[in-house]
């Protein structure tokens, strides 16, 4: 399912003019495989071989390319998921982990604001704070 996953990309990286390298693989990989919203550092505990710059350098390219998202919650270290349908996050206050919540989009808050603020609405997002079971 990941190489499907990864094979889907290439053409979409080759036309955005990028080199297909190991180290852009191995990455997409591992975020594939991760179970959850891992850091640049959880990445590079996966594959220790590509150094952390690299890492950084290339989920920085990735968000700005849309493939995947930052999800820059909590203590300042950013994680990272493959961009999906519009879903919302539940955040634990005290280790950073993050649970997706799917849930409708709430288009109404959206109308709501542009009508009271006359703003033109592009997106939003929300997100829950709590404690995770294990944190509880």
């Amino acid at each position: 399912m990941e190489t499907d996953q990864i094979n889907n990309l290439i053409p979409f990286l080759k036309e955005k003019g990028l080199r297909i390298t190991p180290q852009r693989i191995q990455i997409l990989t591992s975020i594939l495989r991760f179970d959850g919203h891992p850091t640049a550092e959880d990445i590079q505990k996966e594959i220790p071989i590509i150094s952390l710059a690299t890492i950084y350098n290339n989920l920085k390219l990735f968000v700005k390319l849309g493939i995947i998202e930052e999800l820059p919650y909590g203590n300042g270290i950013s994680r990272y998921e493959f961009f999906q349908s519009k879903h919302y996050h539940v955040i634990c206050e005290s280790c950073g982990k993050i649970a997706d919540l799917n849930f409708p989009p709430l288009t109404e808050v959206e109308e709501i604001a542009s009508k009271l603020t006359g703003f033109t609405i592009k997106k939003h997002r929300m997100e829950v704070y709590g404690l995770c079971n294990q944190c509880k």
